[in-house]
């Protein structure tokens, strides 16, 4: 019986030294506080990278032992041998993440295009969100990424916000705050880390941090009630990364919160109870400061209470400066150990601190692999339940049909633009700031599927977006004895614009814009604000991005093979949105 109980203690024993915390507090134990600072280093990084870049970034992970990687726009094939190079230089495996809001795809064109997220905000329920995000981790695991920097937390209740927007799941605090989650879980449960961000929440401004500093201000309990909703329930659904937002909030605090203690640590961690991963936004956006030197803005960051430091402008001299106020005393060293342990713990549950482990991406097929057929079904479901009907003031009505008896055109606006590409050596493929890799047929996929579909002729128009008073009358003029006006309106910018229809052309095409016409919109639901003559048309269809399986979607709507199920994620045009209590 002793023998048997002794044994017993000694597998625990065994057992204990080889956990995750075991593992990483043996990796502590042997680094210098110079070490320990780079740990919470993240630098971004692409194979097109100049000379001088590439070797900055050699330098940092062999000499300094930064603690990962971000990866920028792409080829697949060149950034999986530059990750390959760079981990075979790193003493400790990198850490990799992504920015993918809508998947490896924001950067990789060879991965498929799930929605933004303000398409996803407009499905009714989160069964499809959640699929997404272990489809998207699943995509994440073939390039050795750990990390998503998603969901977006931000509710959009300004719809001038240029930065936010379509990223944003709407304007409801339980809808925004329940697809959160869900996509959260399906990353984390597909064995990645989820990030919520930009706490304490962006979804209120018209100003860009990428480019100056937004100011919200709200009362507390506004804050309460609303921007720190989403991500007080992300925390408690076990969310493990939190990214604070260049923002300036003077009821928590003058300073930056990026920068502010009483934010990141008083708010964040203490009295929200975070104790996960808590990172920046990228330190060097404009909005973070415009006083400090970027050394400055890290040490300042660290002070505040973050954890993982992402993109800094002077790496090197960061990590000097708070290196250095380590050893003179400005800062804890057990501070900084615990924080340094999330991230090598963060290492040891991925099996990268474990003896034999590999970092190396298997290029074999890499393409190919990346295209995830069964992942496309799944982005066709997003999108035949999220396209939205409207008409009259009424949500979900009854959309016009096709009928091959009526005479019907088809009028293709803003369809003749050239998708913005880059050229990335051996592989061409959209900036991942476009909407879909696929199109390639400038706006006329939509009529070809309905055409093809019904097996008879509907009249086919373009209108650009340069065309004069005289070229949109005759248009006019062209259509006077239609039954039926399909009026598409193509927006393929990466960044949503919210005029889909200039200023100029929107007078002039009213006389068209009554009960015959319909109006389908690739683009934020946003647009429809600047519409005087918006419900007055026959029936408004909002396609949210300007996608191929956006379009399939639209054409089985309009040929009845299915009804239109999507619910306004915001508010616009005079339509109210529709809200999701959990």
């Amino acid at each position: 019986m002793k023998k048997i109980v002794l044994l017993t203690i000694v597998t625990a024993m065994l057992v204990g030294c080889n956990t995750p915390e075991r593992k990483a507090q043996r990796v502590l134990e042997q680094m210098t506080i110079r070490q320990k600072v780079a740990q919470l280093m993240m630098v971004s990084v692409d194979s097109y990278n100049p000379p001088a870049k590439r070797a900055n970034r050699d330098s940092l992970v062999r000499e300094e032992g930064i603690g990962g990687l971000i990866i920028m726009h792409d080829s697949i094939i060149r950034s999986a041998v530059r990750l390959n190079e760079l981990q075979a230089l790193s003493p400790i495996p990198l850490l990799v993440s992504v920015d993918g809001e809508w998947g490896p795809s924001m950067r990789y064109s060879a991965f498929p295009f799930f929605p933004r997220q303000m398409q996803l905000g407009a499905l009714t329920d989160d069964s499809l969100v959640y699929e997404m995000g272990k489809a998207v981790a699943e995509e994440c695991r073939v390039m050795n990424i750990l990390i998503n920097f998603a969901p977006v937390a931000d509710i959009n209740i300004n719809p001038n916000n240029p930065v936010i927007n379509t990223r944003s799941f709407g304007e409801d605090r339980d809808k925004v705050t329940r697809m959160a989650i869900a996509y959260m879980r399906g990353m984390q449960d597909g064995g990645i880390y989820a990030c919520a961000k930009h706490f304490p929440g962006h979804g209120d401004t018209d100003v860009d941090s990428h480019k100056a500093l937004p100011v919200l201000p709200f009362t507390r309990e506004r804050l309460d009630t609303l921007e720190l909703y989403p991500f007080r329930e992300l925390i408690r659904q076990g969310v493990a990364m939190v990214m604070i937002g260049h923002l300036n909030i003077p009821t928590l605090d003058d300073a930056v919160s990026t920068l502010s203690y009483p934010i990141v640590t008083d708010l964040l961690k203490k009295e929200m109870g975070f104790d996960g991963i808590v990172v920046t936004d990228a330190l060097n956006m404009r909005g973070v400061s415009e006083t400090l030197s970027p050394a400055e803005v890290t040490l300042a960051a660290y002070k505040a209470g973050v954890d993982l430091l992402l993109m800094p402008d002077d790496v090197k001299q960061s990590i000097d400066m708070i290196e250095a106020a380590v050893v003179k005393g400005e800062c804890s060293e057990q501070d900084l150990n615990e924080r340094v342990m999330k991230i090598l713990v963060m290492k040891a549950k991925a099996g990268m601190l474990d003896e034999g482990y590999s970092a190396q991406i298997d290029t074999t097929g890499l393409n190919e692999r990346a295209c995830f057929a069964e992942h496309q079904q799944l982005i066709q479901q997003l999108s035949d339940r999220s396209i939205t009907y409207l008409s009259g003031s009424q949500q979900n009505g009854e959309c016009r049909m096709l009928n091959a008896e009526r005479k019907t055109a088809y009028v293709a606006y803003n369809a003749t633009y050239v998708p913005m590409k880059r050229q990335y050596g051996e592989q061409e493929g959209l900036s991942g700031f476009c909407p879909e890799s696929g199109i390639t047929e400038n706006g006329t996929f939509l009529y070809r599927t309905l055409t093809d579909k019904m097996g008879s002729a509907i009249d086919y128009f373009t209108l650009s977006r340069d065309a004069n008073q005289e070229q949109v009358e005759a248009l006019n003029a062209a259509l006077a004895d239609y039954e039926h006006i399909l009026f598409v309106c193509h927006d393929p910018a990466g960044r949503p614009k919210d005029d889909l229809i200039v200023p100029e052309h929107v007078s002039w095409l009213s006389p068209i814009m009554d009960e015959r016409t319909t109006l389908i919109h690739f683009g934020t639901p946003y647009g429809m604000n600047h519409l005087p003559w918006i419900q007055q048309v026959g029936g408004i269809l909002i396609g949210y991005a300007d996608s191929q399986v956006n379009q399939i979607a639209v054409s089985k709507i309009l040929l009845g093979e299915i009804e239109p199920q999507g619910k306004l994620p915001v508010s616009a045009g005079g339509f109210q949105a529709v809200g999701g209590k959990r």
